[in-house]
């Protein structure tokens, strides 16, 4: 099982590339692998709560083009050929 996983923006900065490949069956997992792997982004898309839904705020990860927070968070499962994109806080005006 192949997943994608592409950083965008300053993620992609901190990653050193804007795509790795994992094998994790779901969210939790991928964030697993991607945070032991790229220690770059760690402080920077988890908070340091054990809440349900630890992403810091404005963060957006998204499977398949749909937001993880209207699926199952971080139990949304993944499957082979998913596509997961990591976008960090946008600010603007």
């Amino acid at each position: 099982m192949e997943i994608k996983v592409k950083f965008f923006a300053s993620f992609r900065d901190k990653a050193g590339v804007p795509v790795t490949r994992t094998s994790a069956r779901n969210v939790q997992e991928l964030f697993n692998e991607v945070l032991e792997d790229y220690e770059g982004l760690r402080g920077h898309i988890l908070t340091d709560s054990s809440s349900d839904f630890p992403l810091k705020k404005g963060v957006t990860v998204m499977v398949n083009g749909r937001n993880i927070r209207f699926l199952d968070g971080f139990s949304t499962e993944l499957d082979d050929g998913d596509v997961v994109a990591i976008f960090p806080p946008v600010g603007g005006g």
